[in-house]
């Protein structure tokens, strides 16, 4: 029995990875249960880069149309218990431990991985508090994650890109292989993702399964003032954001919305639409979290992510310092590359977690300033930036670290 709710976070944080799960004790395991994930009302959200996005975009909405949405993301950005939310508030402190306590001997038994039981904790937490719908956003793949046992309403892969390859494969054929599994018989299925290689996985699972499938286009945009303004459909869309890359996330959940609007699934005006998609704000995605100088917190940590960010440093005020580091096993030599091509200003530095880099691995081969602590390459970038930009990236567990550091927390 934990006595408290960070005794149990303590405790489940030493099964996080500890392996790649067949799914076979998992689904057993809610078996057991009575598969209570099939009680609720889902989304199921896939894909490289943009998961918890497209989720946000999905959340807000809801809510703003009143609707009780509750939301399923990894990894958290400030405490643990920001991966299940109810209307954008975190489960408790109190309530997390209750869960806890009471499924303790459940998970023991099946031997589940950390991301397993926050998902069994989420299951019956928003069955117990009645939402009325469910976002869920994928860990990792799709095929053999632990929210692939949900039974969704619709289905969305946001895109298709190179990470955790010693997992889902080095093509983007096999990734998207992986990514499609998430793909449920006459359940329809989204995308923005435009490989050709990629797409033909999609439509040959969908037929296979006779589900539905739609490739939704990015639609022209306006950047005005700091906001990205665009027209689709109906809608007349104005995002609270200068990332381009929001702009294919907000597409996407905006095209899944109206689908369901127009089969009645859910009642939502244009209005509380349009509102819901500019109320959105995810931290850590082009985040600006200070001013003077101005320094946006960025979690991109694939050569993807690192490509859409870039996209946005045109809009910002120059000059641009760049402070980067990564976890050992991504593919960090070709962000730094990229990264260096956008700024004469590029500092490496290291955090403290188990799987991030050393400065000594990601310098090797680059003629970049290296700042040990990342507290002292803040203020080093700080003094040198004037009146331009600060960009700190590379792992969303680095900028949780770097966020908390800049609010005090």
């Amino acid at each position: 029995m934990f006595e408290n709710a960070q005794q149990f976070i303590d405790y489940v944080t030493l099964r996080f990875g500890s392996k790649r799960t067949n799914q076979r004790n998992f689904k057993e395991c809610m078996i057991s249960l009575g598969n209570p994930q099939l009680d609720l009302k889902c989304f199921h959200v896939a894909g490289t880069n943009g998961k918890g996005s497209t989720t946000n975009y999905l959340r807000s909405v809801l809510q703003t149309a009143g609707y009780k949405v509750g939301s399923f993301t990894s990894p958290h950005l400030v405490v643990h218990n920001d991966r299940i939310r109810i209307n954008d508030v975190n489960i408790p402190d109190e309530v997390l431990l209750t869960y806890a306590n009471r499924f303790v001997e459940v998970w023991e038994k099946y031997d589940l991985s950390m991301f397993e039981i926050d998902a069994l904790i989420s299951f019956f937490y928003f069955l117990e508090e009645k939402v009325d719908f469910v976002i869920y956003e994928v860990g990792m793949g799709g095929r053999l994650d632990a929210t692939n046992v949900i039974m969704p309403l619709v289905s969305m892969i946001t895109n298709i890109g190179y990470d955790h390859m010693n997992f889902l494969g080095n093509t983007y054929e096999a990734i998207a292989i992986e990514k499609a599994g998430i793909i449920k018989r006459g359940i329809p299925l989204f995308t923005t993702e435009n490989k050709e290689e990629c797409l033909q996985v999609f439509q040959e699972k969908c037929e296979e399964y006779h589900s539905s499938f739609a490739v939704i286009r990015k639609p022209e945009a306006i950047l005005n003032q700091g906001n990205y303004h665009y027209c689709y459909k109906q809608y007349r869309v104005r995002l609270n954001t200068c990332a381009p890359y929001q702009i294919k996330n907000s597409v996407l959940a905006l095209t899944v919305l109206d689908y369901l609007k127009e089969m009645n699934v859910i009642q939502v005006t244009n209005e509380e639409m349009e509102k819901g998609l500019f109320l959105a704000m995810w931290k850590g995605r082009f985040e600006l979290v200070s001013q003077n100088p101005n320094i946006i917190l960025d979690g991109a940590h694939n050569e993807e992510g690192v490509q859409a960010l870039i996209e946005g440093v045109e809009n910002l005020k120059k000059p641009i310092v760049i402070i980067f580091t990564a976890l050992k096993d991504k593919e960090y030599r070709k962000m730094i590359e990229s990264l260096n091509s956008v700024t004469k200003n590029l500092i490496l530095t290291e955090f403290d977690f188990y799987r991030s880099a050393s400065l000594e691995e990601l310098g090797k081969g680059f003629d970049l300033l290296g700042i040990q602590k990342y507290q002292d390459a803040i203020k080093y970038a700080e003094k040198i930036v004037g009146n331009g930009t600060i960009i700190i990236t590379g792992s969303l567990y680095f900028i949780s670290d770097v966020r908390a550091y800049l609010k005090g927390e």
